[in-house]
């Protein structure tokens, strides 16, 4: 099977930024396998970029190579990474937070800081290291090189990493605390409960009530055209999450939803 890179950014379709970083991977590499997975990202939204990554990457194969660029500190003396998970997936990107969910302990497996000149396109350009550094990078590992001859070894410790939000499970008293981590294209609203911690506080999902500000939702839809046009409804998506959503409808405008919003679940009538 051919090598297979993915590319995710915040540049947008408008410019030519995404199609120039193509033409530099399919010179370079032109056995790969470009896949765009998502280059809508908000504007140097790290946090969108990270769940972004996390929720795609399980569904490629081992020896994937993903480069995402999302970088506010371009040109500056932040690090650039290779970084290699337990099932061997790899990931270029900057040091600056956008890989936070690979340094979890169960798939950070290794990484290094780029510093192979020899590979960049010359001179640099100090605003377009996607272009110039990432990108010929990303064709070497798809050419079979070594990531480990192409920088100097990062320690996880000294990696950054984004603050995570906060989930607070009290199964005494019947409550979960967590929050709004995504907001999709069609406005449902992605919390940081998974369906796990679901199971944990209930085995009978009727018996759960979700507030959001003002708005309170009793138990969980099986699909989002379950409800009638209109109403609020609370589901497990597709990523295995607690969603709020409205049938036909977009919940962030419904209910006046933003990232970081507060989200109870309670048992019953509690809280």
């Amino acid at each position: 099977m051919p090598p297979i890179i993915t590319l995710t950014t915040d540049f947008g379709l408008q410019d030519e930024y995404v199609g120039v970083m193509k033409g530099i991977l399919t010179a370079l590499a032109p056995q790969a396998r470009l896949i765009d997975l998502c280059h809508n990202i908000r504007a140097q939204d790290l946090r969108q970029t990270a769940f972004t990554l996390q929720a795609a990457a399980p569904y490629f194969p081992a020896g994937t190579i993903h480069l995402a660029v999302v970088d506010p500190g371009v040109g500056s003396k932040r690090e650039l990474l290779i970084l290699q998970t337990m099932d061997r997936h790899y990931f270029v990107a900057p040091d600056n937070g956008l890989l936070t969910p690979f340094l979890a302990e169960d798939r950070f497996h290794s990484a290094v800081f780029i510093d192979c000149p020899h590979l960049y396109r010359q001179p640099p350009s100090t605003t377009f290291h996607g272009r110039d550094i990432l990108a010929p990078v990303a064709a070497a590992l798809a050419n079979g090189a070594d990531p480990s001859r192409l920088g100097t070894q990062a320690f996880k410790e000294n990696l950054t990493k984004l603050a995570s939000p906060t989930l607070q499970i009290d199964q005494i008293h019947g409550n979960i605390d967590g929050s709004v981590i995504h907001i999709d294209h069609f406005g449902n609203l992605t919390t940081n409960i998974h369906q796990s911690d679901l199971a944990e506080l209930a085995t009978d999902p009727a018996s759960l009530q979700i507030v959001h500000g003002n708005h309170q939702v009793t138990g969980l839809a099986s699909a989002y055209a379950s409800r009638p046009d209109g109403q609020v409804l609370a589901i497990i998506g597709s990523r295995g999450y607690l969603e709020l959503a409205v049938t036909n409808g977009n919940a962030a405008q419904t209910l006046g939803a933003k990232m970081d919003d507060p989200v109870r679940v309670t048992l019953g009538m509690k809280g």
